[in-house]
């Protein structure tokens, strides 16, 4: 019988969840009706067929399609697979060389027509879609009505009309909210910066919009995009769309923003939204058109070589560029919930930690044999392990099989109490089912190895490695290999100003210690404590400092 697997897919704005169990119930009458031995299911939930990069179920379904799990592909109709042309042809082109068909409960088979043509009406159907959902939201907004999600400062009103249905786009002035808004603008009009006011509203325990700590930017926003508390003209009684647009990255199925030119805003007045009178409105529009046009208020964007992966020692958050050249915690820039002062140059940073990986890495000779040859002796100790449990295994098992045999005996020869026997019998074979198990489960493990000249080619990769970090133009390059080593970069006070203690940690550091300690243990008959951290010095790494 032919194998066939099911593709279900509904999307959240348009679909209930229910749409999944409806899809597959089809494709499986569609199945039995055909002669198809259903084998695999998948399914996506909630998910707009528009990419097919950020689809789980329909990625999971290639895969096993490459495996020859299955010989046709069977969904409801062939929109569920994709509505993008692009994907819908690259997913016929796979499925149709490794020699799976594709069939659909509304289309049947799949051929190249059938691409073509319903590849070219479904992309049309999303543009129609997009047009006709924009036109309704202009049509709100000419109402009065928001047409998008909620401010602070105001809370959905919902009501039942006379057939049936409910309003939407209605708001009222949350008035506890609503005071804080004012405080906000008040306090900037007098002279306070977003900083400053985040950090007061932070220490009196204001939940921010989405109930957690306020940041700078939740209130500065962005002047061109007219977003963050300051730049809402909602405040004012006026509703504004059409600010920006939305598109798909073509290469990672990302919803990405661009702003629209001012005259293709619309604006209605709403008076009954007023919360901000025009005096102060006007004077912190005023203020923070004077910050704006300082170059140093400017955002940084050039992207530097450690970004994302350097947090403060002190309360893990992340730290950020400012002025374009120093990290510093944005926790205590943009939240004044972190005291600490620790900040570095980016390139002091980058120098260090790039300088210490040069002078270790190929300075550690020793190191690496010793990590080699303790990696070995930990294999052959878990071989052993294995073995020794693989016999007691089998020795319990022998035991629990001839009790078995014993009760068996018992009773076909009639001796003892039949229930009390039939109990323990049970218990053995239990105990049975449980040892083969854990049988099946050791010989099953895998067997590891590690190649006999490790070392050498460990020298080889790191000395390529060390040939791009001492070249300016190639590290961003080593930076990928090196990401993967790095799990994050901490910074905090050292003992002397503007000295502070920067600690790496991550795998690199992992195997580092993990040869050190051995050595340590064998030196000293002591244990190691596993770390994973490295001290990262002025001058480079301190080896006698990994378990910090």
């Amino acid at each position: 019988m032919t194998r066939a697997a099911i593709y279900a897919r509904y999307s959240s704005d348009l679909q209930r969840e229910a749409s999944i169990e409806d899809q597959v119930r089809l494709c499986r009458s569609r199945a039995e009706r055909d002669g198809l031995d259903v084998v695999e299911v998948f399914t996506d939930h909630a998910i707009s067929g528009g990419h097919l990069g950020n689809r789980p179920g329909a990625l999971s379904l290639m895969n096993r399609a490459r495996e020859g799990a299955f010989e046709v592909v069977l969904a409801e109709s062939l929109d569920r697979l994709s509505r993008d042309q692009e994907d819908i042809a690259a997913i016929f082109k796979r499925l149709t060389h490794v020699g799976i068909a594709i069939r659909t409960v509304t289309e049947g088979e799949i051929n190249e027509l059938h691409i073509g043509l319903k590849g070219t009406m479904n992309a049309l159907y999303l543009k129609d879609l997009a047009d006709k959902t924009r036109r309704g939201q202009v049509g709100r907004v000419v109402a009065g009505k928001i047409p998008g999600g909620n401010s602070y400062g105001y809370r959905i009103v919902r009501e039942l009309q006379s057939d049936g249905s409910v309003t939407t786009g209605e708001r009222e002035i949350d008035e506890v909210e609503a005071r804080i808004v004012r405080r906000i603008f008040d306090a900037h009009a007098s002279g306070q910066t977003p900083r400053q006011i985040a950090a007061d509203l932070n220490k009196e325990g204001v939940p921010g919009p989405r109930g957690g700590p306020w940041n700078a930017s939740t209130i500065n926003g962005s002047r061109q995009r007219r977003n963050g508390i300051l730049n809402n003209e909602l405040y004012l009684g006026r509703i504004v769309y059409n600010r920006q647009h939305f598109g798909k990255d073509p290469e990672t199925g990302k919803r990405v923003s661009r702003p629209n030119p001012e005259s293709e805003w619309l604006r209605t007045d709403v008076p009954h939204l007023r919360i901000i009178d025009d005096a102060t409105w006007e004077r912190v529009q005023a203020i923070k058109s004077r910050y704006a046009s300082q170059a140093g208020n400017k955002r940084q964007t050039r992207k530097r070589l450690l970004s994302g992966l350097v947090r403060c020692g002190s309360c893990g958050g992340a730290m950020t560029i400012v002025n374009r050249e120093r990290y510093s915690c944005s926790a205590r820039r943009e939240r004044g919930t972190c005291d600490s002062p620790a900040g570095i140059a980016a390139a002091a940073l980058e120098e260090r930690v790039f300088g210490g990986l040069r002078s270790i890495l190929l300075g550690q000779d020793a190191l690496i044999d010793e990590f080699a040859a303790a990696f070995r002796a930990e294999l052959e100790r878990l071989r052993k392990t294995r073995g020794s449990r693989e016999a007691e295994l089998h020795r319990e098992l022998a035991k629990v099989e001839r009790g078995i045999r014993r009760c068996l005996d018992f009773i076909v020869e009639g001796d003892g109490d039949p229930g009390s026997v039939a109990a323990t019998l049970r218990d053995l074979e239990a105990r049975k089912a449980t040892l083969e198990a854990d049988l099946k489960r050791v010989n099953a493990t895998t067997q590891i190895d590690i190649h006999p000249n490790v070392a050498e080619l460990y020298r080889r990769k790191v000395g390529e490695l060390q040939g791009l970090l001492a070249d300016d133009a190639a590290r961003a390059e080593a930076m990928d290999t090196i990401r993967g080593l790095i799990e994050r970069i901490e910074v905090s006070p050292g003992e002397k100003r503007g000295q502070p203690n920067v600690v790496l940690v991550g795998a690199l550091a992992s195997i580092l210690n993990f040869a050190c300690a051995q050595t340590t243990t064998s030196a000293n008959g002591g244990s190691g404590d596993g770390g994973r951290v490295l001290m990262v010095a002025g001058v480079g790494f301190e080896p006698t400092t990994f378990r910090l």
